[in-house]
């Protein structure tokens, strides 16, 4: 089902993983162009509108907001284990999460100078969620955690219901769990158009986080700056760095994690150092996919970019997946100490065979809501500072104006601004 080839930074195969990007029609961003623009200047009356025809649901017969009934139909109808989980899930985030809180911090200066750092929470966030075929609660908790680690004052849900009107018990009951009311049955380009410019009965935020499928992803593209935005997420990925003892059964079920998410464009890629291993994991992905019934989840994205690659030492491998700057890696390796601080281009490491990706994305306290396609190699993953702003605050005295005068109107005139110059000069 996979492809195993000899490494070499030449290989067709890897030539195309690092030139693999979400790809997202001409059509779509038409489409979304137009949509983004009747809900700006139409409001509510285009937003239902495009409800009713894309997701089939009538705002008006079911209600704009998920009711207090249905929140508490959701603890009566979730399993008292799904309870279990989420709490546990969720103390975890917020553990770690706190840890993130950015300080502030007050120097003073000999001439009299005070510079201050300071920081404040966001306004408002919307957090979108898919709901309809599968309800992702993880990325619901990942998104909701760092804002109210961060202190935003309001939070939005964005769910595409139900064709009955209702939402997913399970997303209803971690929103609920979270504290967060605020529940919208809208969905889709209309609906992050809604919140980034606001209608008659949505509110317009200041950020937009979250999931969604390729009218989502260039809704949020395209609404960049009108709102601030998280990710245009692509596709998942992870590469795998195996020495001769790493487990093939193991290997084989982290790549099968990535390729089973449905696009066809998920990367699951291992390197290892000879044919034999190789034939082993591929082996095992062979085996597991039949015995799990996965054959149909796994092949469109194993065959377009699925791939085993045998190195000549574990070294090549870093430098390869540096390059490829995966969403997720992972150290299969006896002797990780030397090798995990020099692979820096990735969304997050999991060392060991124990620390599945898995863990990651539901469970051990990391946000999952990753760069993808290679914008590990600029960018960070899900963070409380996502949901914070910084400022700076002056307090510059007079003395330390006057002795500093002549240089600052020295730069501000080699700039030709000499506005900025005189603002200096008049109080010198």
């Amino acid at each position: 089902m996979v492809t195993i080839s000899k490494f070499s930074y030449e290989n067709p195969r890897y030539v195309s993983l690092l030139k693999r990007k979400s790809s997202i029609s001409k059509e779509v961003e038409t489409v979304v162009k137009e949509v983004l623009e009747n809900v700006k200047t139409q409001g509510d009356e285009a937003l239902y509108a495009y409800m009713k025809k894309f997701d089939n649901v009538d705002i008006n017969e079911i209600g704009l907001f998920v009711s207090e009934k249905e929140f508490a139909d959701a603890k009566e109808k979730v399993s008292e284990e799904f309870k279990e989980a989420v709490k546990k899930a969720c103390d975890n985030i917020f553990r770690f999460h706190k840890k993130q809180l950015p300080v502030g911090f007050s120097e003073t200066y000999e001439d009299g100078t005070i510079l201050e750092r300071k920081y404040t929470p966001i306004n408002s966030v919307a957090v979108t969620v898919p709901g309809n075929m599968a309800p992702l609660v993880s990325s619901l908790f990942m998104n909701l955690i760092p804002a109210i680690v961060g202190g935003v004052p309001n939070i939005y849900i964005l769910t595409k219901p139900r064709i009955d009107g209702t939402i997913d018990e399970h997303l209803l009951y971690v929103a609920d769990y979270l504290n967060v009311k605020n529940y919208y049955k809208i969905s889709g380009s209309q609906g992050l158009a809604a919140v980034a410019y606001g209608t008659e009965t949505v509110k317009k935020v200041d950020a937009i986080t979250g999931p969604g499928n390729e009218f989502t992803q260039m809704a949020k593209k395209q609404l960049f700056g009108e709102v601030k935005i998280d990710f245009i997420a692509g596709p998942s990925e992870i590469a795998i760095i195996a020495d001769e003892n790493a487990n093939p059964t193991y290997i084989a079920a982290d790549m099968m994690s990535q390729a089973e998410h449905g696009t066809g464009f998920e990367a699951s890629t291992t390197f290892c150092l000879s044919q034999e291993q190789a034939n082993k994991i591929n082996n095992e992905i062979i085996r597991l996919c039949n015995e799990n019934n996965l054959v149909g989840a796994t092949k469109k994205a194993f065959e377009n970019y699925g791939d085993i690659f045998v190195v000549d030492s574990i070294w090549e491998a870093v430098d390869a997946v540096n390059q490829i700057a995966p969403e997720h890696a992972e150290l299969l390796l006896d002797d990780y100490q030397d090798v995990l601080p020099k692979l820096t281009n990735v969304g997050a490491v999991f060392v060991g065979e124990y620390s599945t990706e898995s863990v990651g994305d539901y469970f051990c306290g990391t946000n999952h809501i990753l760069p993808t396609c290679g914008t590990a190699k600029f960018s960070s993953g899900m963070s409380v500072q996502e949901f914070m702003r910084g400022y700076s605050i002056i307090n510059y005295p007079e003395s330390a104006l006057k002795k500093n005068a002549d240089s600052i109107i020295k730069l501000a005139e080699s700039e030709g601004m000499m506005a900025h110059a005189l603002a200096v000069k008049v109080r010198k």
